[in-house]
């Protein structure tokens, strides 16, 4: 199987474009047709190509199946109704394709299974779950507030870094001002009354100057620091490279440890408490685990576990991790709570992320207007120096 971009035309004459999912060109032309759409144009797209869903469409999707099936209607009714809701183009090919799944007797983690590119394994192996416990209702609600979770933690982080982030792109296209536009005007100045320049305001006119010369050249730079650093963090070298430092950095290292234990916690927590097997959750959960050492570092767990052995054990004599995280483990495996005991980890840690950044907000924001106005105040004072040296001229 693999996907194919189309262009064509629905029933009422107008474009239609995406991606379908199909073993041939045949094949996707058929299931277009049986869509009412007539295609134009196919072709296959590049190996690894994974559909761009919005993440409130999938948490949407996981909600209001399970209000569905909670409100006692059978599950191709509900994919049914759920087709014709459902207003993003081409998830609604995506829910059309599970709705057919269904009709013909696969089952519904299966069908799932088959777009793992939007859902990801997480989802379709915590649907099989539901399926075998008979849970499936409560397990996609819960499902749906773990992604709305996740979901809310990452427009946190983004909304914590906007502010810092702007004050310091204002900053530097005050101080861009400034040496282009405002300090050459007063160096024209001296340079009409054949006078010399002051020193501090000849240095930030050159710099002025060098900017004005070769700014062009500032954007595409940048492009390219970002494409170089891209290449870096995602070849495997020097992620492997990255992710040492980002653990040798004392702040650094507290905010990496906590957002991977976190998403780790609640991935595994939540599959724990959904019913999938243990050893199924831990390697799914691993998935998550962004840094290379830390999920090094919880290799042993599944081997362990499967040894018979705690999960506690693994993280007892391990220094790497807080000293608590085996502590309220073996607590939640005596009282038989590992699932809630799991969740309560993947909270603590997400509170620690959250509070680590906004310790580092509150810093960063004073430092780059302390920063940025020592600057613009060095400045402003080269400015003053010419104004005031001009009375020393002699006519």
């Amino acid at each position: 199987m693999g996907y194919f971009g189309y262009r064509a035309v629905d029933a009422s004459g107008g474009a239609v474009k995406g991606f379908i999912e199909a073993s041939s060109l045949e094949e996707a032309a058929k299931k277009l047709r049986e869509s009412r759409l007539y295609p134009t144009k196919i072709k296959p797209v590049k190996k690894g190509f994974q559909r761009r869903i919005p993440q409130d469409v999938v948490i949407a999707f996981c909600k209001d199946l399970a209000e569905l099936l909670s409100a006692g209607l059978p599950i191709d009714r509900s994919l049914a109704l759920l087709v014709q809701q459902q207003h993003h183009p081409v998830f609604r090919r995506i829910t059309q394709d599970i709705l057919r799944s269904v009709q013909e007797g696969k089952a519904l983690s299966d069908a799932i299974e088959k777009h793992d590119d939007v859902f990801g394994s997480l989802i379709s192996h915590m649907v099989r779950a539901g399926e075998v416990s008979g849970a499936l209702e409560a397990v996609l609600l819960r499902l749906g507030e773990y992604l709305e979770r996740r979901r809310a933690f990452a427009q946190n982080l983004l909304s914590a870094s906007l502010y810092p982030l702007m004050l310091i792109a204002m900053s530097f296209l005050s101080m861009g001002v400034l040496l282009v536009y405002v300090i050459p005007r007063f160096a024209k100045i001296f340079e009409d009354l054949n006078q010399s320049v002051p020193l501090i305001t000849q240095i930030l006119l050159s710099l002025g100057n060098t900017i004005e010369r070769y700014g062009w050249l500032i954007p595409p730079s940048l492009v390219v620091v970002f494409i170089a650093a891209r290449h870096l963090y995602t070849s495997p070298r020097g992620k492997q490279h990255l992710d040492v430092l980002f653990l040798r950095l004392p702040v650094v290292r507290r905010l990496t440890l906590s957002t991977n234990l976190s998403r780790c916690f609640l991935a595994m927590g939540t599959m724990v408490q959904a019913g999938v097997p243990l050893l199924r959750a831990i390697t799914l959960a691993r998935n998550v685990i962004n840094n290379h050492v830390i999920k090094t570092e919880t290799t042993p767990l599944y081997d362990s576990v499967k040894a018979g052995k705690p999960v506690s054990s693994v993280f007892a004599g391990n220094n790497r991790f807080p000293p608590r995280i085996a502590t309220m483990l073996q607590l939640g495996e005596e009282k038989g709570a590992l699932g809630e005991t799991l969740l309560a980890l993947g909270t603590y840690f997400e509170r620690e992320t959250e509070k680590i950044l906004r310790r580092l907000i509150t810093f960063l924001e004073p430092a780059v207007i302390v920063g940025t106005g020592l600057i613009i105040a060095l400045m402003v004072l080269s400015m003053f120096s010419a104004i005031i040296g001009i009375s020393d001229i002699r006519f």
